[in-house]
């Protein structure tokens, strides 16, 4: 995947969490590592709704190509709230399956 890719998917995957998609993003993970309960779960202590990033946020994500996995990259991004970035960030790993990106949410959590 190139870099522009990551930050595609990166921004599909931050646009289902404030929309509060849950169960879709379930389903694009193919429900690897977390469900659509555990990411319901993770936001459940937000005191503010999560918005989509400031466009500048987007050029300090964090892709780092994964050991012994050709073509697999771990990707981490910060959640905002109307009130500014949140202590919780999102932890992913994006690779590609014949041709098409295959999303892995592995956490959400503080940073």
């Amino acid at each position: 995947m190139s870099p522009e890719e990551l930050g595609l998917v990166a921004r599909y995957v931050c646009k289902l969490l404030v929309e509060r998609r849950f169960t879709e993003l379930e389903e694009a993970s193919n429900g690897v590592r977390l469900s659509a309960d555990a990411i319901e779960d993770a936001l459940a202590d937000l005191p503010q709704p999560l918005v989509m990033p400031p466009e500048q946020s987007w050029k300090n994500l964090q892709a780092t190509a994964v050991r012994n996995w050709p073509g697999a990259f771990a990707v981490t991004f910060d959640l905002w709230t109307a009130r500014g970035r949140s202590d919780l960030m999102v932890e992913l790993t994006l690779h590609t399956k014949d041709g098409k990106p295959m999303i892995e949410v592995d956490d959400i959590g503080v940073r």
